[in-house]
């Protein structure tokens, strides 16, 4: 047992070191930066589709009260309000039937199109791209249906999550009269643990289903752990820089948008540093990881053309 303890913080300290060499080395900061600037365009969308979809089994007041509430802890009341009022002006059923579908069709393609950005962002990172022949109308088209998919997990998992943290809210409301000790510690799995597990899920699924690699769950899921990890750490540090910062106040009746752009870059970095950290991971674990029928792997070859040759 001595001896594997050595060797287990060796591996994740290699891990680690190698995962930060690639992560400056495939800048990952251009990424994040058009990550958070496609968020801004899809945000309303992805949250109308999110709020329609979890209120066919939810309360519709509850559902919204909840994702405003932890947006404005994120971002602050002001750009909170000011998404809430951007998705009251949004009218799918307003007008000719031909009209609602169009709006419809934009709000899908509207909504998915920042995972489709994560997509390319990870392709980058694993280090592969489309076929030429594959990257046409059936590439596309499975890319936004994954992508739509995704979109409506993360509505399915938060009305699972409602209903679950309402049944350990109401179990520790009734154990707390005869068990006071047993209703604090309910308190704080549904407050502080069902979070952590849902982001673990929910970039387990992205790194799982958008990356044009074969993965399996049992490779992604140290990567979402430690993803997680480090998403809750920086949550709160991003959080309260834009809160106590002068960012977003200097773009003045902007700045509610650049709260949630700065937030969403900050964000983007974490995440896509925790995608750098599960492909080191997987290949230190298992060795290259191969590309799916869609894609080719990628080797990158620096050429420098000796001086003599120009003209």
């Amino acid at each position: 047992m001595k001896r594997k303890m050595p060797r287990f913080f060796r591996f994740y300290w290699n891990v680690l070191k190698k995962s930060f060499s690639r992560f400056f080395k495939e800048d990952v900061f251009t990424y994040a930066a058009g990550l958070a600037y496609y968020t801004i365009f899809s945000l309303p969308p992805m949250l109308m589709v999110i709020l329609f979809t979890t209120t066919l089994f939810y309360d519709r007041s509850t559902m919204r009260q909840t994702i405003f509430g932890e947006i404005s802890g994120l971002v602050g009341s002001e750009s909170a309000q000011s998404l809430a009022n951007t998705l009251d002006r949004i009218g799918l059923f307003e007008g000719n039937w031909w009209a609602s579908a169009i709006s419809i069709a934009l709000l899908v393609f509207t909504s998915t199109t920042v995972f489709v950005t994560i997509q390319n962002a990870l392709n980058r990172i694993f280090s592969v791209k489309p076929k030429p022949k594959a990257s046409g109308w059936l590439k596309m088209l499975r890319d936004r249906l994954i992508s739509f998919a995704l979109l409506l997990s993360i509505a399915f998992i938060l009305v699972v999550s409602l209903v679950l943290t309402a049944l350990i809210n109401t179990l520790g409301s009734y154990l707390s009269n005869f068990i006071p000790e047993v209703s604090i510690m309910i308190a704080t799995i549904a407050s502080e643990f069902f979070p952590f597990l849902i982001i673990t899920l929910l970039f387990g699924m992205i790194f799982r289903y958008l990356p044009d690699v074969r993965l399996h769950w049992k490779d992604t899921i140290v990567g979402a752990l430690v993803t997680s990890i480090l998403f809750l750490i920086g949550k709160f540090g991003i959080s309260f820089y834009i809160a106590n910062s002068q960012a977003a106040n200097l773009y003045e009746a902007a700045g509610s948008v650049m709260a949630i752009l700065l937030w969403v870059f900050y964000a983007s970095v974490i995440f896509l540093f925790g995608g750098v950290f599960t492909r080191v991971y997987i290949e230190q674990k298992r060795g290259e990881i191969p590309p799916n029928s869609f894609s080719v792997r990628v080797h990158q070859k620096i050429v420098e053309e000796p001086v003599g040759n120009s003209e």
